[in-house]
C-alpha cells in the first residue's frame, strides 16, 4: 500500500512540471521561433528499463511576411548561429538587427555568425544607403560587394541540446554541424513564428488536470486505507 501511495505520488509530481510546461508552451505563443516542450513521458531504453525524457518539438512554425530587410528565417532543418558570452548559440528567431558597432545581431545584442565570423555590415559598406540582400544560400550582399554567408548549422544531437531560453539552444554538450545548402532556404523578409498550436496544449493541460486529480484522489483514499489497517492492527 505505502508501493502504491509512493508511486501515486511520483505521478502527481510529474503532472505538476507537466502543467508547467504546457503553462510555459502557451506563455510563448508569440515568441518568435519558439519550439514548444514536451511533457514528460516515461520511454524505456534499450536495457528494458523506465526512464523519463524532456524532449522538443523541433517542426517548424509558419513563416510569416515582415519585409523588413534583416528579418530572417530559414525553411529546413537548420538554425542561424549567434555568438554568445557563453560560446555559439543556435537560433531560430531572425529579428536581426545592426548595432551601433555595424555588426549583425539579435535583439540580445549577440553577434550573428558567418562563415568567416562575426558579420559587420558597415566594414564592408562604402555606399550607406545601399540595399542589404540575403540570398537563399545565406549570401549577404550590400549592393553589389559580398560580406559574407550565415552561418547555418543544426545539432548534432537535437534531443541533447540545452535550451537557453524560448528560442536559443545551447550545443556545448553534443557540438554542431554546418547544415548543406541542400537541405534549407533563407527567407530575408521573413520571421518564423512559434510552432505551439493553443488548441492542442490546452487539450493538453485539460487532460493533465484530470489525470492530476485523479492521481490526487488515489493517493486520498490510499491513505486513508493505510490508516484504516493502522487502527485495526491496534485493537
Amino acid at each position: 500500500m505505502i508501493k502504491g501511495i509512493y508511486t501515486a505520488a511520483r505521478g502527481l509530481d510529474a503532472r505538476m512540471k507537466n502543467l508547467d510546461i504546457v503553462a510555459n508552451n502557451l506563455a510563448n505563443i508569440n515568441t518568435t521561433g519558439y519550439k514548444r516542450e514536451i511533457p514528460f513521458s516515461e520511454i524505456m531504453n534499450q536495457a528494458g528499463s523506465i526512464q523519463v525524457r524532456q524532449m522538443t518539438d523541433y517542426r517548424p512554425g509558419d513563416l510569416v511576411q515582415t519585409s523588413n530587410p534583416l528579418d530572417m528565417a530559414i525553411s529546413g532543418n537548420a538554425f542561424f548561429v549567434v555568438q554568445s558570452d557563453n560560446g555559439p548559440v543556435l537560433t531560430r528567431n531572425g529579428n536581426f538587427q545592426i548595432s551601433q558597432e555595424g555588426f549583425l545581431v539579435d535583439q540580445s545584442g549577440n553577434k550573428v555568425l558567418g562563415k568567416n565570423g562575426a558579420i559587420n555590415i558597415d566594414k564592408f559598406t562604402l555606399n550607406k544607403s545601399a540595399t542589404v540582400t540575403i540570398s537563399k544560400n545565406g549570401e549577404i550582399k550590400s549592393g553589389n560587394i559580398v560580406i559574407d554567408n550565415l552561418l547555418i548549422a543544426r545539432p548534432e544531437d537535437p534531443q541533447a541540446a540545452d535550451r537557453l531560453n524560448g528560442e536559443d539552444f545551447s550545443t556545448q554538450n553534443s557540438g554542431f554541424q554546418v547544415a548543406p545548402e541542400n537541405e534549407y532556404e533563407v527567407k530575408q523578409g521573413y520571421l518564423e513564428e512559434s510552432n505551439v498550436n493553443p488548441i492542442k496544449e490546452m487539450e493538453a493541460m485539460i487532460q493533465i488536470n484530470n489525470e492530476y486529480d485523479s492521481a490526487h484522489k488515489m493517493i486520498n483514499y490510499l491513505d486513508k486505507s493505510l490508516d484504516e489497517a493502522n487502527q485495526i492492527g491496534k485493537v
